[in-house]
Formats: C-alpha cells, structure tokens, sequence
C-alpha cells in the first residue's frame, strides 16, 4: 500500500474522482435539459457532491499536506497507509452507493467507515505537523474544522431517515457544508499555499499572515449563521452572522496585502498565475457574497431562486476557489503538470466554462429576480458549457500520461 501514500498517485486518483463526480454534474444538468424517469436527481446530486468533497478535495489536499508536511519517515507509519486505504475504498463505494439508494445503509455505512478512518489520519496529521507558525496554525485549524464538520455527517443520514428533510436536516448539512468549505479548505488551501511561497524565499510580511489567519479563524464559527439564517430565527442570527462576514472581509483585506507582496516575486509561468489569480478572485467574489447573505431580503431572495443563486455560489466556491488552486497547488509541487500543450489547452476550457456556466446561473436568477425574460434555452445552454467543465479535466488527465517522462524533472516548489 505504499503508493497510497505516494503524493503523485493519490492527486492522480483523487484527480479520477473530481472527473467522475464532474460527469454526475454533467447528467444532473442532462436531466434538466432533457427530463428522464432512469435519472434519481437527489440520489445522483448526494453522489455528486460527497465524491466531489470527500473524494477530489479531501484526497487531493490531503497528498498536498503529506508532501510539504510530513517528514518521509513518518508516513511509512501504518496509521497513514490503512486510513488512506480505508478513505480511498469507501469514498469510491460511495461513487455507487448514493446514486443507487441515496442516505441508505450501504451509504450510511460507508460514510461512518471513511469518518473513522478520517479521525485516525486526522489526529496522526496533528501529531506530526511540527510547524509551529502561521501556515502549522492554518492547517492544524483547518483539521479542527474538518472534525467539527464531520460531526454533523453523523447525523445528516439518521435525520433524513427518521425525520424526513426538516429544517434540523438542512441546518445540519449546512454545519456540515460551512465547516468543511470556510473552515478545513480555505484553511487548509491557504496554508499550503504561504507554504510554498515560504519554500520558495517569497518574502511576505509576517504581520500580514497573521492578521489574515486570525481574522479568518474568529469569524469562522460564527460566521455558520449565515447558513441557517433561511429558517425562522431572531434578528440577532443576522446581526451576528453579519459582524462575522465583515471579519471575513478584513482577512480578504489582509490576504490582498499578502498577494500584493507575493506577485512581484513570482517565478512561475503564464499559465500556473492564471490559476491563482483566478482562484483569489473567486474567493474574493465568495466572501462578498457571505456579506450580502446577512440581509433577510436577500436571504428570501436567494432561497426562493436557489437553483441558480445557492448553486450559483457552491460552483463558485467548488469550482472557481478549491478546484482551481488544488490544481494550481499540485502543480507547483510536481504532482501534476501543467506544461503540456493539452494541458494548456484543458485548463484554459476548464477556466471559461466555469466564467459562462457561472454567468448563466447568476444572470437567470437576476431576470426572474427582476420578473424579466429569462434567458432561452437556458437549461440546455447550461448543459453545453458545463459538458467544457469534464471536457477541460479529461485533457488535463490524459495529458499526465504523455508528459510522464519528465514529470519531475524539476520541482520549482522547492519542495523535496
């Protein structure tokens, strides 16, 4: 089991699973454009995003942390082999068990399996991080807030099933939802991130980092009322929720402070900027958007056209922040290379089709907002460019293979 634990094949496969999960995205929107009895929506959308979370993110940055941050010695550690195998088994069941039979007991089960397994690899990170800093503190917080997230899939499945989808339900997927995205990607991401430009002697201001950091962690937690604030609840819920999205916004202030310092340093090539000014603009659009959720009317607005503006802001976050600096990060540390013609030409795709899929949701939610002429054939135009999505990642995939003889020629990561 060696090479689960070999950064280069676990990013591969976690890369399968973002591809499989992007061809469920591909048939929910099929299902739309051309409505099927053979296609269970909500059984298919649960495969869909758990293979997408569970399977591309948490894999993908997972082979990330154990690259920068654990000494080689240590993963040879049976703890790492068995978790990842167990994680890695589980979540590919799941690519079958949630289309199949939605929150059943195989699904149920599965996801207990890949929670426990989960813990083990989490609390084994947390021992052998020894970075004490900035970038330690923004990824052992980001583990925190994976295992405060997780605690809400222990109940998602056991509501569903005795309760049916009450407000209890959708307010536990959100805690699950929120802390998984706000707290152990974005944490997780922007540590690997000031890691590598710390391995790479990109001078920052320290002071900087650590405003960001904990501006970010404080608004964290509460910044989950955001999440509920559809239900009936107190005025209060809003006024918290808001103070906690404008501490979001003084971390942005500070992370832009950062980059502002970083970018004149940067070595890197057009395509490797490209993607993280990309995926700071999309984190940049996703914490505006937190502010403005703090308003009732737009919360009303947003729930009653959810289909496009709630959908519209999970791609943004999924699509635009975490898959476009995963990949921009895997690259940098040489487990997946960008430098192939294909691979240009897969993420350049991958990049326009998120622009115009993400234009078409907001912009039809607008017209409806507005009680305009929505935009025709909308369903089957959103079907299009979101076949250019798994279209971009199959070239980025295939073209891994053809340049695998100087993969690893050189690392520009700094990073051994």
């Amino acid at each position: 089991m060696n090479y689960l634990i070999n950064s280069k094949y676990l990013s591969l496969y976690a890369f399968i699973l973002f591809i499989l999960s992007a061809l469920y995205g591909l048939l929910l929107r099929w299902n739309f454009a051309f409505p099927t009895n053979i296609i269970n929506h909500t059984n298919l959308l649960q495969g869909h995003s758990h293979v997408t979370f569970l399977g591309w993110g948490y894999l993908a940055s997972i082979a990330a942390i154990l690259k920068v941050f654990v000494d080689k010695s240590k993963l040879q550690n049976n703890t790492y082999k068995i978790s990842i195998f167990t994680i890695v088994v589980s979540v590919s069941l799941m690519l079958i068990s949630y289309p199949s039979g939605g929150y059943g007991v195989f699904s149920i089960v599965l996801l207990s399996v890949y929670g426990i397994a989960s813990y083990v690899l989490s609390f084994r990170l947390l021992k052998d991080i020894q970075d004490s800093g900035v970038v330690g503190k923004l990824i052992k917080y980001g583990i925190y807030y994976f295992l405060l997230s997780s605690i809400a899939s222990w109940f998602i499945g056991i509501f569903v099933a005795t309760q049916g989808k009450t407000d209890l339900y959708y307010n536990t997927v959100y805690l699950y939802m929120h802390f998984l995205y706000n707290g152990y990607f974005v944490f997780v991401l922007f540590g690997l991130l000031f890691k590598i430009f710390e391995r790479q002697l990109i001078s920052v201001t320290l002071k900087y980092q650590k405003r960001f950091f904990w501006y970010l962690n404080i608004a964290c937690i509460p910044a989950y009322l955001l999440s509920i604030l559809w239900s009936e609840v107190s005025l209060i819920y809003n006024v918290i929720g808001f103070v906690a999205s404008i501490l979001q916004l003084i971390s942005l202030f500070y992370l832009f402070k950062i980059i502002q310092e970083v970018i004149p340093q940067l070595k890197w090539n057009f395509f490797t900027n490209l993607l993280l000014k990309f995926g700071l603009m999309a984190f940049a659009f996703k914490t505006i958007i937190q502010v403005l959720q703090a308003f009732p009317i737009i919360v009303t607005k947003s729930m009653a056209l959810k289909h496009y503006f709630i959908i519209g802001y999970i791609h943004l976050f999924t699509l635009g922040f975490l898959s476009v600096v995963l990949i921009l990060i895997l690259n940098i540390l040489s487990t997946i290379a960008l430098k192939h013609l294909i691979t240009k030409i897969g993420i350049a795709i991958f990049l326009i089709a998120i622009v115009i899929t993400e234009l078409l949701l907001f912009l039809q939610g607008f017209l409806y907002l507005q009680k305009m002429n929505p935009i025709e054939h909308y369903n089957i135009l959103l079907f299009s460019f979101s076949s250019f999505l798994l279209i971009g990642l199959i070239l980025i995939f295939i073209s891994q293979f053809s340049w695998r003889s100087n993969w690893y020629v050189n690392d520009p990561s700094g990073i051994k």
